[in-house]
Parts: structure tokens; C-alpha cells; sequence
């Protein structure tokens, strides 16, 4: 019985392994260009003027210095992690650790995305944070409706 928790609790690690790292791998490989097409659409949606362009462009540039190490040791830790999970023996604290660690670095990553959009949100007017607050909205309810699509079980195909 014990063997198979073990078992079982090994498979289940390595699998949120490797779903941590996908998802990591994906953030990071999304933030290569994001900055340059945030800075477009913010452009286009919200009718920035030039000096809030240079603003915000650099706002981007200071977020994007901040969180590249921070998303760099996320990355390592994962690494790790993963070879420390296929190596055969779980150790709990090992684990544990490696939970604190990342949830410590992720929470670093969201304190600057907080600071980032507080100090885009400065640089615009009243009317352009209305606007961006809108928009974000709308985003968030198109998301939404997305994650309830894929979460409803696909209809099968009655038999002919």
C-alpha cells in the first residue's frame, strides 16, 4: 500500500512538474514580443500621445529588466526540480521546498506586474484609464467564457 502512495505520489509530482514548466516555458516564450505589442494596441485602443508612448515604452523596458531574472530563476528552479522528481525517491521537503521557492518567485513576478500597470495607469488621463479599465474588462469576460468553453465535455457523436 505504501509503495504504491509513493508510486503514485511520484507520477503526480512529476506530472505538475512538467505542467510548471510548460506553463513557464509558455509565459516566457509570449513575453519576447509582448511588450512592443502591448505598446501598439495601448497605442492604438487608447490614442496615446507621443510623450505617453515614451513613458510607457520605458515603464515596459524597466518591467521587462525587473522580471527576466525573476522568470530566469523560475526556469532553473523548474530544471532542477525536474531532475531531483525523476531521480527515484521522493523527498517531501525537497518538494516543499521547491513549492516554496517557485511560489516565492511568482509572487515576486506578480508584485512587479501591479507595480507596472499602476505606473502605466499614472501616465494615462482620466478618460484613457476609463477606456483601459474597459477594455481590460471585456478581456477578462472573453477569457472567462474561453475556460468555460474548453472546461464543458465535447458533445459526442451519436451513432449512425
Amino acid at each position: 500500500m505504501y509503495k504504491k502512495f509513493i508510486i503514485v505520489t511520484a507520477l503526480v509530482l512529476a506530472m505538475a512538474a512538467g505542467l510548471t514548466a510548460a506553463v513557464t516555458q509558455g509565459a516566457i516564450g509570449r513575453h519576447r514580443h509582448h511588450n512592443g505589442w502591448m505598446l501598439h494596441r495601448m497605442t492604438r485602443e487608447l490614442n496615446l500621445t507621443d510623450a505617453q508612448q515614451t513613458q510607457i515604452k520605458g515603464i515596459l523596458q524597466s518591467e521587462k529588466a525587473k522580471t527576466q531574472p525573476l522568470r530566469q530563476q523560475l526556469r532553473q528552479n523548474q530544471l532542477s526540480q525536474n531532475s531531483a522528481a525523476t531521480a527515484g525517491a521522493f523527498d517531501e521537503a525537497q518538494a516543499r521546498a521547491f513549492a516554496n521557492k517557485q511560489a516565492q518567485i511568482m509572487s515576486d513576478l506578480m508584485v512587479e506586474k501591479a507595480r507596472t500597470k499602476s505606473q502605466i495607469f499614472a501616465v494615462l488621463t482620466p478618460d484613457q484609464r476609463q477606456k483601459a479599465q474597459q477594455l481590460m474588462q471585456e478581456h477578462k469576460q472573453r477569457r472567462q467564457h474561453r475556460q468555460k468553453e474548453q472546461s464543458q465535455p465535447q458533445a459526442q457523436p451519436s451513432p449512425s
